[in-house]
């Protein structure tokens, strides 16, 4: 299915009934990722961000900027005529889902946090995270999409994912190597973690439920579900035993448990 939401060709998928849930992936993967997410009694609509999947992919910076994203998805979910729904969002995905659900409260019945964070703080930090993603891009243009699967895959972030059976990361490889170099290194530029804003301070004007799922293996976001938890003492925490970064992908079926418990509450 596609749809032209402020001016851009986006494809999404539409799967199940009930009440709508929209779906946000992470860097350099695409609406597949969450092939193995069913849940009955609600109609996921699963999204390629712009860049992904088989989403228009420009060549410009600006739709790749936050507020443009953010606009960008608001637009599609008018269009789609959607009034109260959740939203979903792993990594990257859940950062721009907690941007979204700070600028569109009133349209957010619950928010799902997969492994996020609030981004940087501290303008150090920041400036240090600016650079570090220019040089990712710059290598991503300059040495390809199978160097960047290559880096990418390697990261520690990822080393759990080592253990999922060969036709999984198979599958993740595939959704990898799908992408433009120009289209990363946009998505980079545009909203990564170093342009993305702080918005630790913001965090406790979220009033909708908030469920925060981290894995037990990944001791940074664990760490940072914490931190929520501290920020705004109306976040739920839930921790997935065994399962590193991607939860959903590792842990499927605890994963499908924990979300569906928590939109059915």
């Amino acid at each position: 299915m596609r749809i032209t939401a402020n001016g851009l060709n986006i494809h999404l998928e539409v799967r199940g009934t009930g009440k709508p849930v929209v779906c946000l992936h992470g860097f350099s993967e695409n609406l597949g990722t969450w092939d193995d997410i069913d849940l009955a009694g609600f109609r996921l609509i699963l999204v390629d961000l712009p860049g992904h999947g088989s989403t228009e992919k420009p060549f410009a910076l600006q739709p790749y900027r936050l507020p443009t994203l953010l606009e960008t998805l608001h637009d599609l979910t008018q269009q789609l005529e959607l009034v109260q729904y959740s939203v979903i969002g792993y990594s990257m995905g859940g950062r721009i889902a907690l941007a979204y659900a700070l600028q569109y409260p009133q349209e957010i019945a619950k928010l799902i946090m997969e492994s996020a964070s609030y981004g940087e703080c501290g303008e150090l930090s920041r400036e240090k995270r600016r650079k570090d993603d220019a040089v990712l891009a710059e290598d991503i243009r300059q040495n390809g999409i199978e160097w960047f699967e290559s880096y990418w895959s390697g990261l520690e972030l990822f080393k759990t994912q080592a253990r999922l059976p060969e036709k999984v990361r198979a599958q993740i490889r595939q959704r990898r190597l799908q992408n433009e170099p120009y289209a990363l290194a946009n998505t980079l530029l545009g909203s990564g973690q170093g342009t993305f804003p702080c918005l630790k301070d913001r965090v406790a004007e979220l009033t909708m439920p908030v469920l925060f799922i981290s894995g037990e293996l990944d001791p940074k976001y664990q760490k940072i579900s914490r931190e929520f938890s501290h920020l705004n003492a109306r976040i739920i925490r839930q921790t997935i035993s065994g399962a590193g970064h991607n939860t959903h992908l590792e842990d499927p079926q605890t994963f499908r448990a924990v979300v569906s418990e928590f939109l059915s509450a």
